[in-house]
C-alpha cells in the first residue's frame, strides 16, 4: 500500500510539474508554434467517452478552430486508482476493464494501479493532421510492454474545404459508441466489443457537428481485443461501418442516434483464446450495434445494444451486451461535478449455465477540483464470473462482488 501511494505521489508530482513547466514556458500561448489545449487533450485521452471516434473528434476540433494549421499541440495525462474488492467466492473477482496485478486466493483484495501515464502530439498542417499517443501502464495486456506507442495516424482533409477525411493508422476502430459514464470502469458493451487494431487501418469519414459517418478497412489479423478473421492473412478483408446523427429538439436538448456493423470478430471459433493463424473451423461472425443518447444542459441518458450475427461456437450461443446509463452535471463544494449511474449486462450462454451472463451496476462521482485535476469515486456491484477466454472452463456460477474505486486524473 505504501509503495503504491509513493508511486502515485511521484507520478502525480511529475505530471503537475509538467503542467507548471508548460505554463512557465509559454506553451499555453494560443499564438505559439507549440501549444496545448486542455479540452482537446481530455477528449483524446478519454477512455470512457468518445471511445471509437477519436479521428472525428480531432477533425471537429480543427473545424471549430481549437486546432489551427501551422501548430504542434502537446498533451499529457496521468490516471491512477486505488481499488478495494470483496467477493463471495474465493479467488473470483469479476471486475471489468482492467487486468489487476494482484488477486488473492481469498475473498477480499486491495491494490493501487497506475492506469496510464500518457503523452500525445498533434501536428496540424493545411491538409494533413497527424496524431501519436504513447503511454506507460501497469495494466497492459499479456505479452505487451508497459511502455507502448498506443495510437498513431495521419488524416488527410480540411474541414474548411469539405467535411471528409481519409485516415491511416493504428487506432480504435470506428464502430459502436461504447461510452461509459462512470469515472473509471467500462461497461459490458465496451468490455465485450471495443475493437482495437494492432495493425494500421484505413478510415474514410464524413463529419459535421451533427453527423458522423465512417467506413473502415481492417487487416485480417487478430487485433488487440475484438478484431479477428478466419484466415488472418493480412488482407484488408475485414471492415466496419458506423454512423450517428444528432437531432436538435430545442432548449438545449438533443437526441443522437447511432448504428454500426463490424464484419470480423473473435467470436468466430470453438477455440476461445484465438491464437494467431487459421484456428479451427473459423467463420466470419460480425457484430451489429445500435445506440441512442438524449442530452439536455444538465443530464444525459444513453442506451446501447450490441450482438453477434451468429452463435459463438465456443458457447453455442450468440454474444450480446446491453448498457443503460445516465449522468447529471452539478456541483460539489462549488466545484463542477458529474454524478453517474450505469447498468450493463453481457450474455453468451443458454439460461442456467455458468457462462450464461454477467451483470454490473456502477454509481459514480467525478469532481473537477482544478482545471487540470479531476477526482473520482465508484461503487460497483458485479454478478457472474465469465472470462471470455475459455468460458466453458473458467466460468463460475453464483459469483457476486462489491468494489470501491477512488482515483485521480491529471491532464494538460
Amino acid at each position: 500500500m505504501v509503495g503504491h501511494l509513493a508511486r502515485w505521489i511521484t507520478a502525480g508530482a511529475l505530471a503537475l510539474w509538467s503542467v507548471q513547466a508548460a505554463a512557465e514556458e509559454g506553451m499555453y500561448n494560443p499564438d505559439g508554434l507549440v501549444r496545448t489545449s486542455l479540452q482537446y487533450s481530455e477528449e483524446m485521452f478519454d477512455r470512457q467517452d468518445h471511445v471509437t471516434n477519436k479521428v472525428a473528434r480531432m477533425f471537429l476540433a480543427r473545424s471549430e478552430a481549437r486546432l489551427e494549421p501551422g501548430a504542434l499541440y502537446l498533451g499529457g495525462r496521468f490516471v491512477a486508482t486505488q481499488i478495494w474488492e470483496r467477493t463471495n467466492t474465493p479467488g473470483r473477482f469479476p471486475i471489468l476493464s482492467r487486468l489487476p496485478p494482484t488477486h488473492t486466493a481469498g475473498t477480499s483484495d486491495g491494490y493501487g494501479v497506475i492506469n496510464d501515464i500518457s503523452v500525445h502530439t498533434t501536428l496540424v498542417l493545411p491538409m494533413v493532421t497527424a496524431f501519436a499517443q504513447g503511454e506507460y501502464t501497469e495494466v497492459e495486456y499479456p505479452g505487451q510492454d508497459p511502455i507502448q506507442l498506443r495510437k498513431y495516424w495521419v488524416a488527410v482533409g480540411d474541414p474548411d474545404l469539405a467535411p471528409v477525411y481519409l485516415a491511416f493508422g493504428r487506432k480504435t476502430v470506428n464502430f459502436g459508441n461504447f461510452a461509459t459514464y462512470a469515472p473509471f470502469t467500462h461497461s459490458h458493451s465496451t468490455h465485450y466489443f471495443w475493437p482495437q487494431s494492432d495493425e494500421p487501418v484505413i478510415e474514410l469519414g464524413y463529419v459535421t457537428p451533427r453527423t458522423e459517418l465512417a467506413l473502415t478497412f481492417i487487416p485480417a489479423h487478430r487485433g488487440l481485443r475484438v478484431l479477428s478473421s478466419p484466415r488472418n492473412d493480412g488482407a484488408f478483408s475485414n471492415f466496419a461501418v458506423n454512423g450517428a446523427h444528432r437531432f436538435d429538439l430545442g432548449r438545449g436538448r438533443s437526441l443522437r442516434l447511432g448504428a454500426g456493423y463490424l464484419h470480423g470478430t473473435i467470436y468466430d471459433s470453438v477455440i476461445a483464446h484465438h491464437p494467431p493463424g487459421r484456428g479451427i473451423n473459423r467463420v466470419w461472425n460480425g457484430l451489429w450495434d445500435v445506440n441512442a443518447v438524449y442530452s439536455t444542459p444538465r443530464f444525459d441518458l444513453m442506451a446501447e445494444f450490441t450482438r453477434t450475427l451468429h452463435d459463438w461456437p465456443a458457447t453455442g450461443h450468440h454474444v450480446q451486451a446491453t448498457t443503460v446509463q445516465g449522468r447529471w452535471r452539478g456541483e460539489v463544494f462549488g466545484r463542477p461535478a458529474v454524478w453517474s449511474a450505469s447498468f450493463s449486462r453481457g450474455v453468451q450462454g443458454v439460461r442456467g449455465l455458468p457462462w450464461e451472463k454477467m451483470e454490473q451496476a456502477i454509481l459514480g462521482l467525478e469532481v473537477e477540483v482544478a482545471p487540470h485535476v479531476r477526482l473520482g469515486a465508484e461503487y460497483m456491484y458485479n454478478e457472474g464470473f465469465v472470462p471470455l477466454i475459455l468460458p466453458r472452463v473458467t466460468s463460475v456460477a453464483g459469483v457476486k462482488s462489491h468494489t470501491v474505486i477512488v482515483g485521480a486524473k491529471l491532464t494538460f
